[in-house]
């Protein structure tokens, strides 16, 4: 399995265990797509290098739009057109949710979304959603991408 392959299924790992947590819980998402007003909403969206290449992967990196204002670009009508491939904080963070239980499985996907990234030599980054599809865009090279170091040392 190549590096891009292995973060892929690694964060579509967290992904689902997210997305079983969550459906446990009883907070599920009713996708209103009143969050992804950001700044109506008063919230800040934040993603990790690891979350980018697996939403580059399944989008294309000529899928990665812009982000201007304060609302999600893959917002329309109301619906995220990206709601499969979404990242680990859309997952989370919903306008029923328990917020002591957001908190924590905002803790834990970050540990394994940082762990992800030292086992396939990706430079940690944890920024904000208008940041890092604005920067994505701006290069289509981008520093997401960068080459990886060998996790192992040599």
């Amino acid at each position: 399995m190549d590096t891009e392959s292995g973060v892929v299924e690694a964060v579509g790992e967290v992904y689902r265990g997210l997305d079983s947590r969550i459906e446990e819980s009883g907070f599920r998402c009713e996708a209103c797509g009143k969050c992804c007003d950001f700044d109506a909403f008063g919230h800040r969206l934040f993603v990790t290098s690891a979350e980018m290449e697996y939403f580059v992967h399944h989008m294309s990196a000529d899928a990665v739009k812009r982000m201007g204002g304060g609302v999600c670009p893959y917002n329309r009508g109301g619906k995220c057109t990206v709601y499969r491939h979404r990242f680990a904080a859309c997952r989370i963070f919903n306008c029923k949710g328990d917020s002591d239980l957001q908190s924590a499985l905002s803790e834990t996907s970050l540990d394994r979304l940082k762990y992800i990234c030292n086992q396939f030599g990706i430079p940690y980054r944890y920024t904000d959603l208008r940041t890092a599809l604005n920067e994505f865009c701006a290069s289509r090279d981008s520093e997401w991408r960068v080459p990886r170091t060998n996790p192992s040392g040599g």
